[in-house]
């Protein structure tokens, strides 16, 4: 739901703003401003976008069609800007261009946002059936919410504006103006390069990244511009002094205590659709969007026969226990048990995915999920090899308790990127160094060996297996799942 309603908002406050900032520059025809052509330019423009996404997608020119609505669009924007600021106010011809540019302008930022939200529909999917269901209903209810919030904006945005003045109404549109047509420079540099209609340098992949880094908070600063409207409003609003109000009548103070009312009730208004569209936004971004991380693993030591134990009553409860072996190279090798039936069936797996690397599993309820991938895992399957369940780890149970070999652990260590400083031992020499601070370093069967300098190394490299014995290898995805 959140989701949805966030990225309604990325998508049409844009649209929303603009509406509520143009409608007061609009030229007057017959003592009134002329909406309607906006308001259907605006309506024809959201549907065209959410028609031309799926169109894209099927004939496979998304790129494409991206890059030609973000040149249109900055075309379109600085059309506007130039209507605005350059035709003299006396021109015969002003009215016209200024009411052309501003539909075109309104009509291809909603193309804009229709085609946004479109993509982000498609990509996420509204319900993963076609049925009635929870998820159904509470991303619609996310998305009438945002088409709430912004629907709100505009007769929120007009109203103040036509308070503020048509300078600073004017100087406000072409700030958002400028914050849009950056974005939809970098975008369309991008489509370019990746359309190889221009050459692809460092340089503009730097241009195009910085601004990209950057293009989520244009959601903040057009909120902020709201605010500062908002301010600026309250600032100029009517006043009702109580030396004038006694010099009123009855009517008339009824009426003037009446204005001044319904001014700060707009103000109040603007001032909660505000607050609402930056909780959301920071709720979303700050804490509902994170990815999903793993508890810290409990680190465990073997006993003198290389032997790490786990007491089966400590696994009862059904949950997923979590717990980590530092080889002596310094990999952190990760693992977990689980009891997979409520009785003695115990689940004892590396916290890694053969396919997926190791970002590793989180429990919920009856089911185990994939950081990675999120796949959903059933419980009693876990300890069986194949697809997304967790690599399985051969071990024992005697005596009441778990029996994993710290030699097995040691195999998978390269399954796991994680690496911390340990205290080693070149292998030649004998003498101990920090692994962190070695001179040199060398892998020989996925084990990482350090030296105190290059003799040692080279003695080394020339007869490994007189120094090590014969090892196993340790394993790699790569070669997939190994019974042991």
């Amino acid at each position: 739901m959140l989701a949805f309603l966030v990225n309604f908002v990325h998508a049409f406050i844009p649209l929303s703003l603009v509406i509520g900032l143009l409608i007061p520059l609009l030229p007057q025809t017959g003592g009134k401003r002329p909406c309607r052509p906006l308001m259907i330019a605006v309506a024809c423009g959201i549907l065209a976008g959410c028609i031309l996404h799926p169109l894209a997608l099927r004939h496979e020119t998304i790129t494409a069609a991206r890059t030609v609505l973000n040149g249109t669009a900055l075309a379109a924007a600085l059309l506007n800007a130039a209507a605005l600021v350059f035709i003299p106010q006396r021109s015969r011809i002003r009215d016209t261009l200024v009411h052309g540019a501003a539909l075109f302008f309104a009509g291809t930022l909603a193309v804009v946002s229709g085609f946004s939200f479109s993509a982000f529909v498609t990509e996420q999917t509204v319900s993963a059936s076609s049925v009635l269901n929870t998820e159904l209903i509470l991303n619609l209810a996310g998305i009438l919410a945002g088409l709430s919030l912004t629907g709100l904006l505009v007769p929120l945005t007009v109203h103040m504006s036509a308070r503020n003045g048509k300078r600073t109404v004017r100087g406000l549109l072409l700030l958002v103006s400028a914050l849009l047509m950056t974005a939809w420079s970098a975008d369309l540099l991008l489509g370019m390069m990746r359309l190889e209609l221009v050459e692809l340098t460092s340089t503009r992949v730097s241009i195009v990244a910085r601004i990209g880094k950057y293009t989520p908070l244009i959601s903040y600063l057009l909120i902020l511009a709201v605010a500062t409207l908002s301010l600026a409003f309250f600032r100029n609003r009517p006043k009702a002094a109580p030396d004038a109000l006694a010099e009123m009548g009855m009517a008339e103070r009824r009426k003037t205590l009446s204005r001044v009312l319904l001014e700060q009730r707009w103000f109040r208004g603007a001032l909660a659709t505000v607050l609402l569209l930056v909780t959301a936004l920071l709720y979303h971004d700050l804490y509902a969007s994170r990815p999903p991380k793993i508890s810290e693993p409990l680190r465990l030591t073997p006993d003198n026969r290389g032997i790490i134990r786990v007491k089966v009553e400590d696994l009862a409860d059904g949950n997923l226990h979590r717990y980590a072996y530092v080889t002596d190279d310094g990999h952190v090798v990760r693992f977990f048990m689980i009891n997979r039936s409520g009785g003695r069936k115990i689940g004892v797996v590396y916290d890694a995915c053969m396919l997926c690397g190791d970002m590793g599993y989180l429990q919920e309820k009856n089911e185990v999920i994939c950081i990675a991938c999120n796949v959903r895992i059933f419980i009693p399957s876990i300890g069986k090899a194949g697809g997304c369940n967790p690599i399985p780890l051969p071990h024992q149970i005697e005596g009441g308790e778990v029996l994993v070999s710290a030699a097995e652990l040691d195999k998978g260590a390269r399954y796991f990127s994680q690496v911390v400083t340990v205290k080693v031992k070149d292998p030649v020499s004998g003498k101990e160094l920090i692994s962190r601070d070695a001179p040199q370093r060398y892998e020989y069967k996925g084990r990482t060996y350090f030296f105190e300098s290059a003799g040692t190394l080279e003695r080394f490299q020339a007869e490994p297996d007189k120094y090590v014995g014969q090892q196993e290898s340790r394993y790699f995805r790569a070669q997939g799942f190994r019974e042991s």
